[in-house]
């Protein structure tokens, strides 16, 4: 319980700026919470998913595809399940049959990681102009006591850096939950387009197939 008291004791001698640095610190926090929970959403097995639709387009059985889809969780889950459905209702065109959904999420994708750049970049400026404030503040001390104790000015100097190192503390583990954010992002679109091209080359077939049934 030492290490909970020292940090009580720091954010005390830190300042009036600790209590926007520790607001920004929550707000991080649930941002961070909330985007975990959206990835973990978005958790699945994508080699053996890519390997039941490849088996269920060969097969022509649209039905199959839908039902893939329908049980696979997150964006993927959502977005060919949309599409096969607009498939089956007579739509040739992947992009035109998946557009709006995938407006949709990327809507959702991009919900809070503005935010969570946002408070990384926040974060440490509110930490160097708290310690701006402090040392300001350390001076006029000086100025009107005409002390030239240099433990006063230390005193301050030390309470003034905290909210630096406050602030750092905060915008660095954002930065790198931002591109871990950034990579899982792209490698989910990435998967995505990889299957959006499956189901396409499969309906150019299945056209040039009933071409030459009709031929």
């Amino acid at each position: 319980m030492s290490w909970i008291q020292t940090t009580f004791d720091l954010c005390i001698k830190g300042g009036i700026f600790m209590i926007p640095l520790c607001t920004v610190a929550l707000a991080g926090i649930v941002l961070v919470i909330e985007r975990v929970l959206y990835l973990r959403e978005n958790r699945f097995d994508s080699d053996q998913f890519h390997f039941d639709l490849k088996t269920a387009l060969k097969e022509n059985s649209l039905d199959q595809a839908i039902a893939l889809a329908a049980r696979t969780q997150g964006v993927i889950g959502r977005v060919l399940q949309e599409g096969f459905l607009r498939i089956k209702a007579g739509e040739r065109d992947v992009s035109a049959a998946t557009e709006k959904i995938i407006l949709a999420e990327m809507m959702a994708m991009e919900k809070s990681r503005g935010w969570i750049i946002n408070m990384s970049q926040v974060a440490p400026l509110l930490g160097i102009l708290g310690t701006v404030w402090g040392l300001v503040a350390a001076f006029m001390v000086i100025e009107k006591t005409a002390s030239t104790d240099p433990r006063l000015l230390a005193g301050g100097i030390y309470q003034a850096l905290i909210t630096t190192v406050a602030g750092l503390l905060i915008a660095i583990p954002l930065i790198i939950f931002q591109e871990h954010l950034r990579k899982r992002t792209n490698h989910i679109l990435g998967l995505l387009d990889l299957y959006l091209v499956e189901i396409k080359e499969w309906l150019v077939q299945g056209d040039r197939a009933e071409r030459k049934n009709h031929a």
